[in-house]
């Protein structure tokens, strides 16, 4: 128990990337993604990632302005799964939609503005995933970071896949780009700066 109160972020952590492909199988297992159940799976494991991506892009300004370091030690797994996610969703597209025809997917990339932009931020987020352990940080020493700001362009055009994907209905995707904006805002130095002074001079 006494390692569960230590732990209880990282648990769910794991917890939020694992239970969600579990339930997506047990649902497709059962016939209950309805009539295209491909297509279900596609637009869930999509909306997965960008939800664990958030999650992960939002624990430096929760570790920042709250104080609470357990944020950061989360951080990594979040954007671990969340990019697992992704992976999976353009996979579900490659063997659905695409047929595994590469001339077909690479005519779509071209034609539908939402496709290259949301493969463009799954190919900033590789390098990142790649280099997200400890033993990569200490070989990149200050470079790691340099790198790493990639997500700050990734995220963004994330939002804009997931706006172009739903013409019809803008409310969600708005609600993202919002989320995604203000957690870019909360990195901007002067901010960070004016939050420290106010933790301080209330510990005082």
């Amino acid at each position: 128990m006494d390692w569960l109160r230590r732990h209880w972020h990282r648990v769910l952590a794991h917890a939020a990337g694992l239970v969600p492909i579990a339930i997506l199988a047990f649902d497709y297992a059962g016939g209950r993604l309805g009539a295209i159940p491909e297509r279900a799976a596609m637009l869930r494991t999509g909306a997965l990632s960008l939800a664990l991506l958030i999650a992960a892009f939002a624990c430096t300004p929760v570790a920042s302005f709250s104080g609470w370091r357990g944020a950061v030690q989360i951080r990594r797994a979040l954007g671990l799964y969340g990019f697992a996610y992704a992976g999976l969703h353009i996979l579900i597209y490659a063997f659905y939609d695409g047929q595994l025809d590469l001339e077909f997917i690479l005519r779509d990339l071209s034609e539908r503005p939402a496709m290259s932009v949301g493969m463009a931020a799954f190919a900033l987020l590789i390098p990142l995933a790649l280099t997200s352990t400890s033993g990569w940080q200490r070989r990149l020493g200050k470079r790691w970071r340099t790198l790493h700001t990639l997500i700050y362009v990734a995220m963004p055009l994330s939002a804009l896949h997931f706006l172009w994907l739903d013409r019809d209905i803008l409310d969600a995707p708005i609600a993202v780009a919002v989320v995604i904006g203000l957690l870019l805002l909360a990195r901007w130095p002067p901010l960070r700066r004016a939050v420290a002074r106010l933790r301080r001079d209330f510990a005082r």
